[in-house]
């Protein structure tokens, strides 16, 4: 169904140069058969089509489709409130760290640190939050895994929190009180690794917020947002240029970028083998942006102004990307940025703490 004021609604901002510039980098990506990164940028030229047509802001492009769930691993509430109790049990690894420790509910599914720690160990990157993470297209700061289920597997096998996925399933097991949590989600299929990671999965995709003001505006409420960030809205896709990499409708163009971060991290690269993929790291969705302070993939900083200046400024490393270039904002348009930012937070996700299973 089109959105009711499509056409009134329809803003005539300038169009920026993005859908120009996001053909160029297809082209160019193209000469190097760079086959994964070609079909997100492809994504990102229908997307930025779709949202300026004929010159004009098509807020319909900016509405969020509804979760989908893999072929393989349909949504049940069984799986679902299976997935929610492993989320919150410190006692499914040997390190004693549940993923709600880290991806902490009360703090929009991430945590207030630089850096993500477990037991003890600081790891290179920051906690990024869970909210439509069901939304991505690859998931970890440098895209290694392609699936939500592979995502937890891994963490399951090597990273973070247990050596070995088969000391987690060992460790469940152990618990007799998921026996019949397993049997309801799952059938007669045993409690394996496979089906940890899909319930798992099936609980966090329904970590979503999709009711901000900016999301009831572009629905047809003209009174969601003030005036402010509507001017904001405006500079994010033209003359900021945020859009570039922040497409509709999910705010993300899914792809890997060199941020301008001053950091030895080789990002993308370490998953690619590539050179040129040195620093880039995949672009973040920013719906509830402003709740999930620190901000990059280091944590580096602590609130939207501060990202704003280090765009503005060309990033920390200049010449590091071909999408990153300084512009100037005046005091009131960076107030104006920052509070259409503040207009993609939507309230926070209520959620009630399970009662763990018995471990006899």
């Amino acid at each position: 169904m089109p959105c009711p004021r499509a056409k009134k609604a329809a803003k005539r901002w300038p169009e920026p140069q993005t859908f120009c510039y996001a053909r160029r980098m297809i082209i160019a990506f193209a000469n190097r058969s760079y086959r994964h990164t070609l079909g997100l940028l492809s994504t990102l030229m229908l997307g930025v089509s779709a949202a300026w047509a004929g010159g004009e802001m098509n807020l319909a492009a900016w509405r969020l489709p509804p979760v989908s769930y893999p072929k393989d691993n349909p949504y049940s509430e069984a799986k679902a409130e299976l997935g929610k109790v492993l989320f919150f049990d410190p006692r499914i690894n040997r390190e004693g760290v549940s993923c709600a420790q880290c991806h902490h509910p009360g703090m929009n599914w991430s945590n207030d640190q630089a850096r993500a720690q477990i037991a003890g160990q600081i790891l290179p990157r920051h906690t990024p939050s869970l909210i439509n993470v069901a939304y991505n297209r690859s998931f970890f700061w440098d895209g290694r895994a392609d699936t939500l289920e592979d995502c937890i597997k891994q963490h399951f096998n090597g990273m973070d929190i247990s050596p070995d996925a088969r000391d987690t399933v060992a460790r469940i097991r152990l618990i007799k009180g998921y026996a019949p949590l397993f049997r309801k989600a799952f059938g007669k299929e045993a409690i394996t690794e496979d089906t940890i990671a899909k319930a798992l999965a099936t609980f966090v995709r329904g970590i979503t917020v999709t009711d901000t003001p900016f999301d009831r505006w572009v629905q047809g409420d003209e009174h969601a947002i003030s005036d402010s960030a509507k001017r904001g809205f405006a500079l994010f896709t033209g003359k900021a240029g945020c859009v570039k990499c922040h497409a509709p409708p999910f705010f993300s163009d899914f792809a890997f970028h060199q941020t301008g971060t001053n950091s030895i991290d080789p990002g993308r690269a370490e998953v690619t083998g590539r050179k040129e993929d040195r620093n880039a790291f995949r672009t973040p969705q920013l719906r509830q942006v402003a709740e999930t302070a620190p901000y990059m993939h280091t944590g580096q900083k602590n609130s939207l102004a501060e990202v704003l200046r280090f765009y503005q400024n060309g990033g920390d490393v200049r010449g590091q990307s071909l999408q990153l270039r300084a512009f100037d904002l005046s005091e009131q348009e960076s107030r104006d940025l920052i509070a259409f930012l503040r207009a993609l937070s939507g309230p926070p996700i209520r959620i009630q703490v399970p009662i763990l299973p018995r471990a006899y």
